[in-house]
């Protein structure tokens, strides 16, 4: 019997995707070279959004929620907006940093990847698969296991980030499957925001590094942004006491939480059209001993690549109604060597490599406008063709990939209509259609009422359905075997019912506070049948409600920031028993003051997440994490200097382990830190 396992990668039996070795790639030197040579003929910026007012603030655009840009009170969800302003003076690193700082998420790092939770569920041996991940509106979610990459293994630098769109709710009327619990959209930077040349450099804790070169601005006529990122860190020494005797180094592993990752990032915009290319790969040691693999043997690895082109045309039609087009083309590889022991007297190993290969295209012509006065249309279509979805192993003599093939195809039809009943009371109804070559149909609608009660109050009132459709590696667990295939598995579906009240409270606070419910069926669980056969079925359901509120404001002295609280109730309805890993309490705070007038920032974030149960039935604490960085501007905007430290008080905690962990509880970083240097050119 074969283990159902995601994709992960090997050096000894495989031609690596990537330098194995972790020097900074010629390729990166290179680009910074030619960015230098470049010429810097920016236009002026655009005002970021970390540096408007409140009052602004409340009126800020967001185009996620419905697919067009409309203001935040309208949107018919409830939507939080992060912006580079925040990245750069609360230091965070990755998107999970963003994330966990957003009120109803939090994180959970198994080290190797970053995993999110939403509302009371963070379902352990997902792939992050129920939220939907975009880049510039270009899902991101791979065809194979749907993931979406967060922590370290994201495929952008966030320094390239101009704002994130977190829009919470199920989203399939607009988007389709995995937007079961949120959308979250990475809006990069545009040429005249980077101004020219930009270069980084961040060391930090754990033998890391971390650099970076951008051009951006306006060359020939042509808008373009060019960027290389390089990342590499030794990683920990680690201490796992599972293995806590002679014949495993007792307990200690070393060499073994390395990484190396590069990106680069291209976009050129001209005349309405817009070409985006972006390259990423990692290279990643696995310290767990996960899947049974021997302890402490550095061959156990995952390299990781996601490649894609994306163009894009938008064109007014009179006045009223604007044409957007696009289509793209996506490569992901996910490899895994991992070393087995042959259980002979000898202690001698044996290395078994899986490998996940998707191809994909996806197409998309989207047309909204205003109708009749009072109506704003959004009507859609959107084909995708997985033309592979190939799952398999490497051979041990030869080397050669043997995969079990399988593709699909997937179309949708979908529209929206925001109806202005009255100046203060909108009616926003929408409506999408997919159609899966393998399993059929799914339609999913979306209502939101919203009621702007006077200028500084809007109440919202909204009801969405979702799906996830089944993932190749969920429909056949052992690489494609028809024999254990589940060819009637069934997407999992989510109702949800949401109100949203945002208060201004003078001209310094906001106040926004939401309840929800959420009812989900047709969860799908991996069981093990009479035959000792695992198969993925849809044998589960859970319901979770809940309440947050968040306090965000801005003084004349400059102090900024925003305080959140959230409670979830996570359950199986049978037993009504809590979810594994569903944190019932989130805290949030996050405090920026200019020390300095306009030149030097402190701030923290801090965040509590309460007790949560791991699949062992057992108790992992809650705990609280404080962030501190110190942010200074020096010759103007032209050099920046900061330095970070994480987890201020060096609080020792875990988050549970996965199925594939032989851990129950996995201990998180203890104090570290960071210093980053920009210079802008």
């Amino acid at each position: 019997m074969r283990i159902a396992r995601t994709p992960q990668v090997t050096r000894s039996n495989c031609q690596p995707l990537f330098p194995a070795d972790r020097r900074v790639p010629t390729r990166l030197w290179l680009i910074m070279f030619l960015l230098l040579a470049l010429p810097a003929t920016a236009q002026e910026g655009t005002k970021d959004l970390g540096e408007v007012s409140l009052e602004e603030l409340g009126t800020i655009q967001v185009y996620s929620a419905s697919k067009r840009l409309q203001s935040a009170s309208d949107a018919p969800s409830s939507v939080s907006v992060i912006t580079a302003d925040e990245i750069q003076k609360y230091g965070y690193r990755t998107l999970a940093d963003i994330l966990q700082t957003v009120r109803d998420f939090y994180i959970t790092y198994d080290r190797e990847n970053s995993f999110v939770g939403v509302r009371g569920f963070g379902r352990l041996g997902d792939w992050n698969s129920r939220i939907l991940l975009l880049i510039d509106g270009h899902r991101i979610n791979n065809n194979i296991l749907g993931q979406a990459m967060i922590g370290t293994e994201f495929l952008l630098d966030v320094d390239l980030v101009e704002r994130i769109e977190i829009i919470r709710g199920p989203s399939s009327s607009l988007y389709g499957a995995d937007a079961f619990f949120a959308v979250i959209n990475v809006i990069t930077r545009k040429p005249p925001q980077l101004k020219g040349v930009e270069l980084s450099l961040a060391p930090g804790s754990f033998g890391t590094y971390q650099g970076r070169a951008s051009y951006g601005g306006q060359y020939r006529g042509i808008d373009m942004l060019l960027s290389g990122t390089f990342y590499n860190s030794q990683g920990q020494t680690l201490f796992y006491p599972q293995f806590d005797s002679s014949a495993t180094n007792y307990g200690i592993t070393r060499n073994t939480a390395y990484e190396n990752s590069q990106h680069i990032l291209a976009t050129i915009s001209s005349h309405g059209f817009t070409l985006q290319g972006l390259f990423s790969a990692r290279d990643r040691g696995v310290p767990t001993a996960y899947y049974g693999t021997v302890f402490n043997d550095p061959r156990t690895q995952n390299f990781d690549y996601h490649q894609y082109l994306d163009l894009s045309y938008q064109h007014s039609i009179a006045k009223k109604w604007d044409l957007t087009a696009r289509t793209s083309y996506d490569q992901a590889r996910l490899q895994a060597p991992v070393a087995y022991s042959t259980g002979l007297p000898d202690g001698s190993t044996t290395l078994d490599t899986y490998s996940v290969r998707g191809n994909w295209s996806d197409s998309e012509a989207k047309l909204s406008g205003i109708l009749l006065a009072k109506h704003k249309i959004t009507l859609g279509t959107e084909v995708t063709a997985n033309l592979r979805q190939d799952q398999g192993n490497y051979t041990p003599i030869g080397n050669v990939f043997v995969p079990d093939p399988a593709s699909s195809l997937i179309w949708a039809l979908y529209g929206q209509d925001e109806f202005a009943i009255t100046q203060q009371l909108i009616l926003s109804a929408g409506l999408r259609y997919d159609h899966y070559s393998n399993f059929g149909a799914s339609t999913n609608p979306r209502l939101g009422l919203i009621y702007h009660l006077f200028h500084p109050t809007t109440l919202k009132l909204l009801y969405g359905t979702a799906f996830r459709a089944p993932e190749p590696f969920e429909i056949a667990p052992d690489l494609g075997s028809f024999y254990d295939a589940n060819l009637q598995l069934k997407p999992e579906k989510i109702r949800s019912v949401e109100g949203v009240v945002e208060q201004g409270l003078g001209q310094h606070f906001t106040l926004s506070g939401s309840v929800f419910r959420n009812w989900i069926s047709d969860l799908i669980s991996l069981e093990t049948d009479a035959t000792d056969d695992q198969l993925y079925r849809n044998s589960g359901k859970a319901n979770a409600a809940g309440v947050s509120v968040e306090l965000e404001g801005r003084l004349g002295t400059g102090l900024q920031g925003r305080a959140s609280y959230s409670y979830s109730d996570a359950t199986e309805p049978l037993s009504h028993q809590i979810l594994s890993n569903s944190p019932q309490h989130l805290g949030k705070l996050n405090l920026s003051y200019p020390v300095v007038p306009q030149r030097v920032f402190a701030s923290l974030d801090a965040q509590y997440t309460s007790s949560v149960q791991t699949l062992a039935g057992n108790t992992v604490s809650g705990f609280s994490v404080l962030n501190v960085t110190l942010l200074g501007h020096t010759l103007g905007k032209h050099l920046d200097l900061s330095a970070s430290i994480y987890n201020l008080f060096n609080k020792k905690y875990f988050d549970p382990g996965r199925p594939e962990d032989v851990q129950d509880s996995i201990q998180q970083d203890g104090r570290n830190f960071r210093i980053k240097l920009t210079g802008r050119f």
